[in-house]
């Protein structure tokens, strides 16, 4: 064993236990217990629904979208929001890896089946980022594209300007929020239009708001097809309350 491995054992990001040589990235009883998506869920976004009778949650029934189709490996349960949150603010970026070949794991052979050309993680805002130190979509998509052999374009959409949270706010106000704040970065403008289908990654899924708007910057741009993957989702209307 390394010396730093005893001056800084790994810890299960879900609940701080120390990790044993057998456990990789979590331990054995979240393991147990963590809240994979599964059926029924969202035909548009995966996101999880009450009744196999529903083919698309709240959000999506009935309205058009620039998105073809996405999946989510969690449900965001107050276990798994704080693995997020020590994710994007404690400075636990080392943890993108696992959690990369965990959704690899679970959702890698739905995502080749969409055929993506390139992976692009949404972005965040310069400020935000120059605080945390980087972008954990970013984070996660690099070891996903990895894993996936798929190219990576970090960088590819910026946000021009700070945007408030989405939760709180009714339709109209989420789309004012998010108008015109995400674009395509000139420097990957002539990839991005010879691609065909493209996938956006992110670690949490709340309105949709946000993938939505990237999915419409990247469908004027010629991209036929807008996927995304995200790590967690709320439950069907959750958001709404």
């Amino acid at each position: 064993m390394r010396v730093l491995d005893l001056l800084f054992p790994e810890k299960c990001p879900f609940c701080d236990e120390i990790l044993n040589r057998k456990e990789e990235g979590v331990c054995g009883v979240c393991r147990k217990n963590l809240p994979v998506v599964t059926e029924p869920s969202c035909k548009r976004c995966g996101k999880p629904i009450s009744s196999v009778e529903e083919e698309y949650c709240t959000d999506c029934r009935g309205k058009d979208s620039p998105l073809s189709q996405g999946t989510a490996l969690w449900i965001y349960t107050e276990q798994v929001k704080k693995a997020m949150a020590d994710f994007k603010y404690e400075g636990c970026y080392t943890e993108g890896t696992f959690y990369a070949r965990e959704l690899y794991h679970y959702r890698g052979a739905k995502i080749l089946n969409w055929d993506p050309d390139l992976i692009i993680p949404v972005p965040l805002y310069w400020r935000k980022r120059w605080f945390r130190g980087f972008n954990q979509a970013a984070c996660i998509a690099s070891e996903l594209g990895r894993l996936l052999n798929i190219p990576v374009l970090e960088g590819a959409l910026v946000r021009s300007r700070h945007t408030k949270p989405q939760k709180g706010l009714d339709d109209k106000q989420r789309r004012n929020n998010l108008k015109g704040a995400i674009q395509v970065n000139e420097k990957y403008e002539d990839e991005i239009c010879r691609s065909r289908r493209v996938l956006l990654v992110d670690d949490i899924y709340t309105t949709g708001s946000t993938m939505r708007e990237c999915a419409s910057v990247l469908r004027k741009k010629g991209v036929k097809n807008v996927y995304f993957s995200c790590l967690c989702i709320g439950r069907d209307d959750e958001y709404r309350r």
